[in-house]
């Protein structure tokens, strides 16, 4: 097989991936998560809870500024506020489920490839294509 038509296939996959990507995004607004927000949702994942002022004094930015991300976050079901219960004024940000999964892994969005995979081979074919990925990975099973 050339070369040519390996690159034409592959490049096909890619693009299923990355439809499968797409979808996930379009769900979840994720057009909205900048790079520097990335990093916030990362920090909230480190932490498991946060406050405004804290991820303010982390990132050195206004707390307005931080406010604004959250409540987009807050907006696209990402983050959700809990109230203190040992200070009712304090206010912690903690991811949600989707939350999590968006700032731990890329979870959703290979869960929603393997998905098309799935509807386009049977079980033999996604054997021998995991064995595939993991061959070209250095993973040999």
């Amino acid at each position: 097989m050339d070369n040519e038509t390996v690159r034409l296939a592959l490049n096909k996959f890619l693009k299923l991936y990355f439809d499968a990507c797409h979808e996930v995004y379009e769900e979840i607004n994720f057009d909205q998560i900048t790079g520097i927000r990335f990093k916030y949702l990362k920090e909230i994942y480190k932490r498991d809870q946060v406050t405004i002022t804290e991820l303010a004094n982390h990132f050195d930015i206004s707390k307005p500024t931080v406010t604004e991300v959250i409540k987009i976050f807050e907006d696209n079901g990402i983050v959700k506020k809990k109230r203190s219960e040992t200070d009712k004024r304090v206010i912690h940000i903690q991811l949600t489920d989707i939350g999590e999964i968006l700032a731990s892994t890329n979870k959703l969005e290979s869960e929603r490839a393997v998905l098309r995979l799935q509807e386009q081979l049977d079980a033999s074919e996604i054997r021998t294509l995991t064995q595939i990925f993991n061959k070209i990975s250095g993973v040999e099973q």
